[in-house]
């Protein structure tokens, strides 16, 4: 991937004029345009909202028409998503639902069951199930978490609840409900809740598993409505900065809009990198929206990244030898004051040099606590006068080319090489 900071002006420009005219980015703009429902009502990253749709889709009795297949369906992500321990325990109805032999009948749904001293269950299924010519109850617990965190051990509270009653032929499964993307779900040792005895599941599951296979159903326009539009407000990015509400960005994609979104990722990498870069080095930015920016663009550019070293000269001499990116404006700094380049016109020259979209040095009654993160050490890296100064070292992609250029015009005699890694 080229360099952001290599990139000239003239090709951004064009990269916007093609941004603009891209077909996938004129399809992901009238997606995301598009409210859903939830969102026209403010309800769209509402828990209770969440699971009352649920609830409408895996009862059978509902309007959906789509009959038992949401809920059976709903089992075999249980079946994908358990661990060894817990498929053990119900190693015998766990097989029966890979091979469809089993059926259900009386199946009973509720939202916001109440029990008392243990709390309120988001959604609470009660059916038989037939296996094998032996009848037995099936009770599902969900505690669906949109984006607060569990409260009380509330998941812990349920088990032993609902283990300590459990009647001997009695199958009762755990299930806790989350935003959590498909891979970080697959890293997961234990469910991140209390109870390690639920199966941790994702809003991505409901998609691929029931709600768009579901479209292809012989169901009447208006349910493929409400089905299509239920996905339109999972695809919805959340910009919550809640520190008490811990979220995912989006809660499940489409299959459409993943392959849009992919597509626009192919085409627009360097554009996107270059506004991440953008933001990540504006000061007037919010210091949060700056650090997001950074973050992203350094997990987005780490496969290409550029690891170079650069050594630093002053007549000829090399000064110093290979030093990462990072040190590139504090080793400057000591390359000049090495060499007795230092006088009251440099110092302002340095203070005002803003290449990584921070002063190069500041004073350090002038640093802020938000400033710091972006200064080398505790304590000061220049001495001037009795004056001490720390030195910037935000350098990363799309600064340190403009960085070198404006030190060697200021320093005829200075110089600097890169080595690639």
């Amino acid at each position: 991937m080229q360099e952001i900071e290599n990139i000239p002006i003239q090709e951004i420009r064009s990269e916007i004029i093609k941004f603009n005219n891209d077909l996938s980015v004129q399809k992901l703009k009238n997606l995301y345009a598009t409210k859903s429902y939830s969102e026209i009502l403010g309800v769209n990253r509402k828990e209770l909202a969440h699971s009352s749709f649920l609830a409408w889709l895996l009862n059978d009795s509902e309007s959906h028409s789509l009959g038992k297949y949401p809920i059976r369906k709903f089992l075999e992500i249980l079946v994908v998503w358990a661990n060894k321990k817990q498929l053990h325990v119900y190693k015998g109805f766990f097989d029966s639902v890979l091979v469809a032999d089993y059926e259900l009948w009386d199946i009973n749904v509720k939202t916001e069951k109440s029990i008392h001293g243990v709390g309120r269950i988001d959604i609470f299924i009660e059916t038989n199930v037939t296996l094998s010519d032996q009848k037995r109850n099936l009770k599902i617990i969900i505690e669906n978490k949109v984006g607060a965190k569990e409260q009380k051990d509330q998941t812990s509270r349920y088990y032993e609840f609902f283990n300590s009653n459990k009647q001997q032929d009695d199958i009762v499964l755990y299930v806790y409900l989350t935003p959590i993307s498909s891979l970080k779900l697959e890293e997961l040792a234990e469910p991140e809740c209390s109870s390690i005895n639920f199966i941790q599941i994702n809003y991505q599951s409901l998609v691929d598993y029931i709600i768009e296979p579901a479209l292809n159903r012989n169901i009447s326009d208006l349910n493929k409505t409400i089905l299509g539009d239920y996905v339109n407000s999972l695809r919805q990015p959340s910009l919550s900065t809640d520190e008490d509400y811990k979220q995912e960005l989006i809660m499940a994609l489409g299959t459409e809009e993943r392959e849009l979104l992919t597509k626009f990722w192919n085409k627009n990498n360097k554009l996107i990198l270059a506004a991440l870069y953008a933001i990540s080095s504006d000061p007037d930015q919010d210091e949060d929206v700056r650090e997001n920016a950074t973050s992203a663009l350094s997990k987005l550019s780490n496969s290409s990244k550029d690891r170079s070293r650069y050594s630093i000269f002053y007549n000829n001499n090399n000064e110093y030898k290979e030093i990462k990116k990072s040190d590139i404006g504090l080793y400057t700094v000591k390359v000049l004051e090495k060499n007795d380049l230092l006088n009251d016109e440099i110092i302002e020259f340095l203070k005002n040099e803003k290449s990584s979209g921070l002063n190069l040095i500041k004073k350090i009654d002038e640093v802020t606590e938000k400033d710091k993160k972006y200064r080398v050490g505790r304590n000061a890296e220049l001495l001037y006068n009795n004056q001490g100064y720390y030195v910037v070292r935000n350098w990363g992609i799309g600064n340190i080319g403009n960085f070198i250029k404006n030190m060697e015009e200021k320093f005829p005699n200075l110089t600097y090489e890169k080595h690639d890694i």
